[in-house]
């Protein structure tokens, strides 16, 4: 697995072309975190580095996904909060389609709200739980790319998510900086999941006053169809972890 530094330069740019909308949502958030708890992040700087920015590390390899394929993207993103990266690819790519899958109410309420305010006309966005939409004809191995940020551990995010993806298409994992350990530990669960790993990508966040941030993405590769049988409940997902 190569590992390779990531620069944002370029993201930092379309997020300024984008600024009003971003703005809006922003405001959205931060008013609604007051009622919700949506996110711990909630000053604007944080919002736009912490959430805008980092929604952008996957970009570039979805931008050579979609020249790869000829066409707009068809992407997932499962467990989004209050629509992080969903949202943010969505508003800098309209041309994508972007399903945003959320298990709580609250912010998957908050998702459409974004939605509505910002008129995005390319999203979906669903209320339900990965381990069982992922056996859906509707949603089975029908998107270019699944994303998820900050989800879960690898094994447990591979057997989640991998599910959803066309062969050929790609997993992107936004993980801290234990990202390579973690890899080390998902490597049969992404094989049984019929992936291989492709890429871990570096790259560092920051703001003032605060600490710096050292993440990763995680990219795997799906190279034949997932078995039938995942992923399976989460509760055994959770306790017995693909291996």
């Amino acid at each position: 697995m190569n590992n390779n530094k990531l620069n944002l330069d370029s993201a930092q740019t379309l997020l300024e072309e984008h600024r009003q909308k971003l703005d809006r949502f922003s405001e959205l958030l931060i008013a609604e975190n007051q009622k919700y708890n949506l996110t711990r992040i909630d000053s604007p700087e944080q919002i736009w580095v912490r959430h805008f920015l980092d929604s952008l590390a996957g970009l570039s390899v979805l931008n050579e996904l979609s020249k790869k394929t000829g066409k707009p993207l068809k992407i997932l993103d499962i467990g989004s909060g209050a629509g992080f990266p969903g949202l943010v690819l969505a508003i800098i790519r309209p041309q994508w389609q972007i399903t945003s899958l959320e298990a709580t109410e609250k912010k998957a309420n908050f998702q459409k709200m974004v939605c509505d305010t910002l008129e995005l006309k390319n999203t979906t966005i669903l209320n339900g739980r990965a381990e069982a939409v992922a056996h859906h004809a509707q949603f089975r191995q029908q998107f270019d790319a699944v994303t998820a940020r900050a989800l879960a551990a690898m094994p447990v995010l591979a057997e989640l998510s991998l599910g959803f993806v066309k062969i050929g298409g790609l997993g992107l994992y936004w993980k801290g900086p234990s990202a390579n350990k973690e890899v080390q530990t998902a490597q049969a669960a992404i094989k049984q999941m019929g992936a291989k790993i492709e890429n871990s990508l570096s790259y560092t966040l920051q703001t003032e006053d605060v600490e710096p941030a050292n993440l990763s993405l995680v990219i795997c590769k799906k190279i034949k169809a997932t078995p039938t049988q995942y992923p399976r409940v989460f509760g055994i997902i959770k306790k017995k972890p693909l291996s």
